[in-house]
């Protein structure tokens, strides 16, 4: 395995899938925090792996994934512990943006979508929490699938924050995103009929200046592909104040279940610099603002479950084309990136409901993508416009 593989996967395999099934002959790989049977599950630090014990059994969306007839390839670094949205692993593992030169490929899935973006397979399963999925896949230009929370079995993955944590699905092609996501969740409810293409305005303030416009000009050309009218839906109207108000409600939950998720971790574990930093923001948190993100959560959810009865949310995923490699800062206080791209990710984790990443633009080169979102459990529909979208070119 030479060094550029080495970054991408943990462990080579050859699992052959049930022969004459519907997805026989597709390969996918597996996020290194999803049981496969055989390996460890060493969520992307080598010394809580050589100590991690030997997996006895596949994570049910694996063998579902096997049952169906896809070969599993092997599985793939991820940031540690599935903390991180950047995909720059200090042990090894940060995997080679065949996209974008010199750029990062985004995490935590990053093994994953690397494995994608450079053609060794074509579907990865990753995890998602806070944008785990999708923001790896905006930046290697890639179909990617946050599903409705519970819908796709989380038993035999390593959890970060249960509440949001979902396997998601990075994919070269939407159609095969389609088929496999059916497997995956076994079988979808029926699609209900959508009406309106809703924007929120201040979402697409989050964007870079040169990215911009080449996004923003998407809205009516999606609009009028999927015969949807075109809305605008403000934040108030969700019951939130501004986009902030939507990051720190956000990271209180999420932060209140990773601090008791990391505990299982020793305190004498080796850690890189950004998994040390980040649990130092979760330490240092301010624990008396978990109440009133419950309450926001409560009414952001209600809110938007509304306003999606017949309706799809187009928004961004990142704020611009993937970053240098090593060009984030710890200190998120200098560096906005990835606090932007937990925020532009923040509401389908909160509401649980599905969204698809779909690679629609570039810019000098590099790709940018849209999320779509719909109500929980409409996956289907989503997936459906996908296809469709990806049909029209």
């Amino acid at each position: 395995m030479n060094q550029a593989a080495g970054q991408i996967w943990v462990q080579a395999l050859q699992l052959q899938g049930a022969p004459a099934a519907p997805l026989d002959g597709l390969r996918f790989a597996v996020k290194n925090n999803i049981a496969v049977a055989g390996c460890s599950s060493g969520c992307g630090n080598p010394h809580w792996a050589s100590s991690a014990p030997m997996e006895l059994d596949h994570a049910p969306v694996v063998q579902r994934l096997l049952c169906a007839g896809a070969s599993c390839s092997g599985t793939t670094w991820m940031d540690e512990f599935a903390f991180g949205l950047a995909g720059e692993n200090p042990w090894g593992g940060s995997p080679i943006n065949p996209t974008v030169e010199g750029g990062i490929v985004g995490g935590s899935s990053s093994g994953s979508a690397a494995a994608v973006a450079a053609g060794w397979v074509p579907a990865a399963l990753g995890t998602d929490t806070g944008g785990s999925v999708r923001v790896p896949a905006s930046w290697c230009g890639l179909w990617g699938w946050r599903p409705s929370h519970g819908l796709v079995p989380s038993s035999g993955v390593v959890p970060l924050a249960p509440s949001l944590d979902v396997v998601g699905l990075l994919c070269s092609r939407a159609r095969v995103l389609e088929q496999m996501a059916a497997v995956m969740a076994g079988g979808f409810s029926p699609a209900r009929p959508v009406r309106r293409l809703l924007v929120i305005p201040e979402l697409w303030t989050l964007l870079d200046a040169d990215a911009a416009p080449v996004l923003q000009a998407l809205q009516a050309f999606l609009a009028d592909q999927l015969g949807l009218e075109l809305c605008s839906l403000p934040l108030s109207a969700l019951g939130l104040a501004n986009s902030d108000a939507l990051l720190n409600g956000f990271c209180a939950l999420q932060w209140a279940e990773i601090e008791i998720a990391l505990a299982a971790i020793p305190p004498d574990l080796p850690v890189g610099p950004t998994l040390r930093a980040n649990r130092g923001l979760v330490a240092e948190r301010d624990r008396s603002h978990l109440p009133g993100a419950q309450r926001l959560r409560q009414r952001l959810s209600s809110a938007l479950a509304e306003e999606l009865v017949d309706a799809f949310l187009l928004q961004p995923v990142t704020p611009g084309i993937a970053p240098q490699r090593g060009s984030l800062a710890l200190d998120r206080q200098r560096c906005r990136v990835i606090p932007r791209c937990l925020t532009l990710n923040a509401l389908a984790g909160l509401a649980g409901v599905p969204e698809v990443v779909m690679p629609l633009a570039e810019l000098g080169g590099a790709p940018l993508a849209l999320g779509l979102l719909a109500s929980r459990g409409q996956d289907a529909a989503l997936l459906q416009a996908a296809v469709a979208l990806e049909q029209c070119g």
